[in-house]
């Protein structure tokens, strides 16, 4: 069983998620420059106790709050399974947001390379995987900036606020980590 660690970075901690962060996560969430791109919009406070629950519940979905200075600023989703390819072991997927507020600040990528470290020495995954639509350029800077690689671009695969959209899967992979780092360093 894997329990989602307390990690830190030179700017921000990310602690595991409980009960007690739904209003301030929510606050972030139904902001929806914060949200765009996440699986859901946060409608209500049952949306994001939706993503809450699984990770109180099932050892493979670890959600952590990302905090700045004590303040919850976004979310970081893990779970230990494929999000687009085959590969049946060893793997997890990602998905985070980070307020609007504080966007273009590099926070998303810092908490990215963070749990990438994480997952790759402390977990037995060796490949992580993430999907994000064709519009959202921002979340593809991020992650190739911790190193993650395009590996394919599907037509019509994400249907999100009533309309469909392009998808582009990235992955890294442990052997690539350390060069990731070092490009982060």
């Amino acid at each position: 069983m894997v329990v989602a660690a307390r990690l830190r970075t030179e700017r921000l901690t990310l602690d595991p998620a409980t009960p007690g962060d739904l209003d301030e996560i929510f606050e972030i969430a139904r902001d929806k420059k914060s949200i765009e791109d996440f699986q859901h919009a946060a409608e209500g406070i049952q949306d994001v106790r939706a993503w809450f629950d699984p990770s109180l519940e099932d050892p493979l979905n670890l959600v952590w709050i990302i905090r700045k200075d004590g303040r919850a600023i976004g979310l970081f989703d893990l779970y230990f399974g494929a999000e687009y390819s085959q590969t049946a072991d060893n793997v997890c997927r990602v998905g985070y947001f980070v307020s609007h507020r504080e966007h273009r600040k590099g926070y998303a990528t810092e908490a990215l390379a963070a749990v990438a470290d994480w997952v790759f020495s402390e977990t037995a995954a060796t490949r992580i995987e993430a999907g994000v639509t064709l519009r959202n350029t921002a979340s593809f800077r991020v992650l190739e900036r911790v190193g993650f690689v395009r590996e394919k671009v599907a037509p019509g695969s994400w249907a999100w606020r009533g309309e469909v959209h392009d998808s582009a899967y990235y992955c890294l992979t442990k052997g690539s980590a350390a060069q990731a780092a070092r490009n982060l360093g």
